[in-house]
């Protein structure tokens, strides 16, 4: 039989979880595209199943392909299930609509936290999509690869943020 103390890490998780959300900004309205995703989470999980599926059914059997596909889905869809929560979390509570600072004005450890907490994951995503090559890539490539990526994620988020700013400013004075 399980005690009563069975739930409580399970509520500490979901409360680190939380607060680190709201340091990389979460606490911010979803996009439309995040809840859209987030609406129909079993429709966008089989798109990108799809998606993963498809170039691995070309290279390989279609038993991997299938294979691949599911777990993918199955990833995706769970993803996107807790994405879901989170989203009905802060509609609950409240967005938080205080803008936030751009990280040119943030202070370093929120840009390293930051920066840090999407490299990993996209390091181990590189590395292990360079699994189904023949010459697969090593770790330090996945990393360098994975560096240039968030980097490149975060240059075209600047970019985008800016001529959405130039538009708004363009608009007002017209």
């Amino acid at each position: 039989m399980l005690s009563g103390r069975t739930g409580r890490p399970l509520v500490a998780l979901g409360r680190v979880f939380l607060a680190l959300d709201r340091g990389l900004g979460g606490a911010n309205p979803p996009t439309a595209p995040q809840a859209f995703a987030a609406r129909y989470p079993a429709g966008c999980a089989t798109v990108a199943g799809l998606l993963v599926a498809i170039p691995v059914g070309l290279v390989f059997s279609a038993f991997r392909a299938v294979l691949v596909g599911a777990c993918a889905w199955l990833l995706f869809w769970a993803f996107l299930r807790v994405e879901r929560r989170r989203q009905a979390h802060y509609a609950r509570i409240g967005y938080d609509t205080v803008p936030r600072d751009s990280w040119s004005t943030a202070r370093p450890r929120v840009v390293l936290a930051t920066m840090l907490a999407a490299w990993g994951p996209v390091t181990v995503f590189i590395w292990l999509v360079g699994r189904t090559d023949v010459d697969p890539y090593s770790w330090t490539a996945s990393a360098v690869f994975g560096a240039l990526a968030v980097a490149g994620g975060y240059v075209g988020g600047r970019l985008k943020r800016e001529r959405r700013a130039r538009a708004a400013a363009d608009q007002d004075r017209s």
